[in-house]
């Protein structure tokens, strides 16, 4: 199986203890398919469990690896070794970003930030999505609703245009086709957006629906094998996106 590198974009500035100020560029950032994964001491348990079962459904469905180990102080030796890159996750109370620092020019530190709100949101399974949604977008996924093509398909009710916003895509993401119901849109999204013509398999209610359901998507899938490891891919035609084809529904029938 053949393992890409894909790229990431920072999304907030902050300051950090065990690193410099975040900053805000247009660089690429590469990142590893596979993760060693330290979590910051003052993660409670349950904020564990979701943060592990969000790492779960990624890993169900594509070829991205999250290696939790045991959490080790900045000078422990684990954590100088030469070209083993590894990402602490921490919690914040307003933003989800991240920072990547180079140590000593040995090894390289990344500080995921993942909200107090995706931690702590009442329903497990929508915890669980906003929480991949911010893992996702750390590995490199940018959020479909500001994609270029995006107000072709999906609109605001109260007439306003969608927030503006111009993140780098990838090609590896472009090339397959809006997926109203993606990890990266917010699960709230429906209250605020409706689906246009151009998106007839799909009803407005369905926006935001992967989030809700703390899921990827099958183009979520896709479009992350897509940056990672294309030959996993399988069949998928770009022509048939879900705001073309109408979801499968299984019928089951009871025979009393």
């Amino acid at each position: 199986m053949k393992v890409n590198i894909a790229s990431g974009s920072k999304t907030f500035e902050a300051f950090d203890n065990e690193g410099p100020e975040i900053q805000l560029d247009s660089s690429i950032n590469v990142r590893n398919p596979i993760q060693d994964i330290y979590f910051w001491p003052n993660l409670i348990e349950n904020e564990r469990n979701i943060i592990k079962d969000a790492f779960h459904q990624i890993q169900r469905r594509t070829c991205l690896i999250f290696n939790v180990l045991d959490y080790k102080p900045w000078y422990h030796a684990d954590r100088w070794e030469s070209d083993k890159p590894y990402v602490i996750i921490r919690k914040s109370k307003k933003f989800t970003g991240y920072s990547d620092n180079n140590i000593e020019e040995i090894n390289r530190r990344s500080i995921l930030y993942l909200t107090d709100n995706a931690l702590t949101y009442p329903s497990f399974n929508t915890s669980r999505g906003m929480v991949m949604n911010q893992i996702v977008r750390f590995m490199g996924l940018k959020e479909e609703l500001y994609r270029p093509d995006a107000a072709s398909y999906v609109r605001a009710i109260n007439g306003e245009n969608i927030p503006h916003r111009n993140p780098q895509f990838t090609n590896a993401q472009l090339q397959w086709p809006f997926d109203p119901e993606s990890i990266t849109v917010p699960f709230s999204a429906n209250n605020k957006y409706e689906l246009t013509r151009y998106c007839p398999a799909r009803k407005t209610h369905d926006i935001g629906a992967g989030q809700r359901v703390g899921l990827l998507t099958r183009w979520d899938a896709v479009k992350i094998n897509s940056m990672f490891c294309p030959m996993s891919i399988g069949y998928a035609d770009p022509r048939m996106g879900p705001c073309v084809v109408e979801r499968k529904t299984k019928k089951v029938i009871t025979i009393f």
